[in-house]
């Protein structure tokens, strides 16, 4: 019989978290083109930063001012610096070493309040969330706050507890807190502030709240946050104010219909998508908050810290007028944490036994829904049948990905009707084993399961979505064709040409306007125009002889709707 160490333990259970989040996350950074709307605005801040110095108030563009403060953007600069150059992969990169990070943490965390089982599995369920997984390849701010808010309220808990001792953790507490602020504005702060202050309120320790307002170290925190803003304010004067003070926290939370964000759905718009993201494990989240509630474990401090945590942000975000699923993101920490405990903990309780079964046959379920496919490919059929009736539970904009996914399911049969046997049976083996009371086992079985899911989303149906939306290849001939330097500028309203101008690698004019706008501007404006098709329908009649197609992308946008094209200005029937 082995008898390992503690340490040895330790290590084991830290190379094994490691390894997933590296398989998990890393790889796939730079083989996914953007194609999307959100990763190319981050891009190119990161892009402003090494290329041009502007380090403190980096200008998309050098005009436009960023949305967000540019403490994900220095770190995407740092790793862009070590490679060289900014691409998608060091734009990403801040993602997945947060992500990784978060994990380590609360495994950390997880032998520090409970065992070493219940923070293995905790950590397991975090970095195999289908919605944490998809945000650790992304570049967005948000897995950047949610460490900070993760690491703040760790902090806070376990020098509560008296787990870390000294006035220097509280010091770094503040410091950290500092550094939230500039993660994604006063949210970075208030998230965790809101949570702490419910806690020592509930638990009426005031004079614990009394000596965190009136420490020495409110003052890092005030001098890193408002240092910041102060020198951008000072830069960007009363644009800066409007466009991250007051549009983008003020306006994104309180205000409806016009003017407030554009992101705007209603209250209940959390919870469909935290079960739909959640999965696996947010099958077992119903009857983790039930059996909460029932034992009344708001008795013992961990567990009611954990579920203020997640309780609070879901709330919060909610009541928001804006609300995109990202936001959610930091709950998933205490989710993972919790669900780990009720798991590890299941043993001789009724009622937990009884969620197990219930899980079960969701499980047993699934596994046979996913063998229909199994049955379709042997049979030589596609899914297109199976597709239709998906398409009715997705958001229009992700109805036209549909498509695509089945072409690739089609070219990559021999892949995937493997990969869907296995899953079947990954499922079915995690109902027989939450039958039979071996939590352990059904949750190796779903850490399994979501390991080949992310790799097969990540290795083969991103990077399709990619190849037929992205405008990576058609700007690649562009730079080929017309050298940096030369008059290129855009062109037209409507489209979203942010990945364009990060993969010309230089700052470009945009004109936006009517067509006929355009041949008014064309003498001495440029030499080439990228656009829309859509525009260059109306600008191509015998009408306006002054312009000639040069080229033509395969990649449709973020939408799916917008092929852009090159547009050579022509004076006098030649060659400008």
């Amino acid at each position: 019989m082995y008898n390992f160490s503690s340490r040895s333990v330790y290590f084991l259970h830290l190379v094994l978290l490691l390894g997933l989040c590296t398989v998990l996350y890393f790889p796939y950074l730079g083989k996914i083109p953007f194609f999307n709307k959100g990763e190319p605005r981050e891009a190119l801040v990161v892009q402003e930063m090494v290329q041009y110095g502007n380090w403190l108030f980096p200008l998309k563009r050098g005009e436009e001012i960023p949305s967000k403060p540019p403490l994900f953007h220095w770190f995407a600069a740092m790793a862009s610096m070590v490679w060289r150059q900014v691409t998608e992969m060091t734009v990403r990169f801040p993602s997945a070493l947060f992500a990784t990070l978060c994990v380590l943490l609360l495994y950390w965390t997880g032998r520090r309040l409970f065992n070493p089982q219940i923070a293995l599995l905790a950590g397991f369920i975090l970095a195999t969330t289908g919605g944490y997984q998809s945000e650790a390849v992304t570049a967005r701010v948000d897995m950047t706050l949610t460490f900070f808010v993760t690491v703040i309220l760790i902090m806070f808990f376990l020098v509560y507890q008296g787990i870390l001792h000294g006035s220097g953790w509280l010091y770094a507490f503040y410091l950290l807190a500092g550094v939230g602020l500039l993660a994604k504005g006063p949210v970075g702060l208030l998230l965790p502030g809101m949570v702490i202050f419910c806690f020592l309120a509930i638990r009426k320790r005031w004079d614990f709240m009394s000596r965190l307002c009136f420490h020495k170290g409110v003052v890092v925190t005030l001098l890193i946050g408002i240092s910041w803003y102060g020198l951008a304010l000072l830069k960007g004067g009363d644009e800066f104010f409007s466009r991250q003070v007051i549009h983008e926290n003020l306006a994104r939370f309180f205000v409806y219909g016009e003017g407030g964000s554009g992101h705007q759905k209603p209250f209940y718009y959390y919870l469909p998508y935290l079960m739909l993201e959640g999965l696996p494990w947010s099958l077992f989240l119903p009857f983790v908050v039930v059996d909460w509630f029932r034992t009344k474990a708001h008795a013992q401090d961990p567990s009611l810290f954990l579920m203020l945590w997640a309780g609070l942000i879901f709330s919060f975000f909610s009541i928001s007028a804006g609300k995109r699923s990202v936001y959610i993101l930091p709950l998933y920490v205490p989710l993972s944490l919790l669900t780990g405990m009720w798991l590890e903990q299941v043993q001789g309780n009724r009622t937990r036994a009884a969620g197990l079964r219930a899980v079960g046959w969701f499980s047993l379920l699934i596994g046979l829904m996913i063998f229909v496919p199994v049955v379709v490919f042997m049979a030589g059929k596609d899914l297109s049948w199976l597709l239709s009736y998906m398409e009715v539970m997705m958001r229009p904009k992700d109805q036209a990905s549909l498509s695509i996914v089945q072409d690739v399911l089609n070219r990559a049969g021999w892949f995937f009707q493997p990969l869907l046997f296995l899953s079947s049976l990954l499922w079915v083996i995690t109902a027989l084993s939450l039958f039979a009371r071996k939590h352990r086992r059904a949750a190796g079985c779903l850490v399994i399961l979501s390991l080949l899911l992310g790799i097969a989303v990540q290795g083969a149906v991103m990077p399709s979505i990619a190849e037929s939306r992205s405008y990576q290849p058609f700007m690649a001939e562009v730079n080929r064709r017309v050298v940096r330097g030369k008059s290129l500028a855009i062109y037209g309203e409507g489209w979203d040409y942010n990945s364009v101008i990060f993969y010309r690698g230089e700052r470009l004019r945009v004109f936006e306007g009517a067509a006929l706008t355009m041949q008014e501007r064309v003498p001495g404006a440029a030499s080439y125009y990228i656009m829309s098709e859509r525009e260059w329908r109306k600008i191509d009649a015998p009408e306006s002889p002054a312009f000639s197609l040069e080229l033509r992308s395969r990649g449709t946008g973020p939408d799916g709707k917008d092929p852009i094209v090159l547009v050579r200005v022509i004076k006098g029937g030649k060659e400008k």
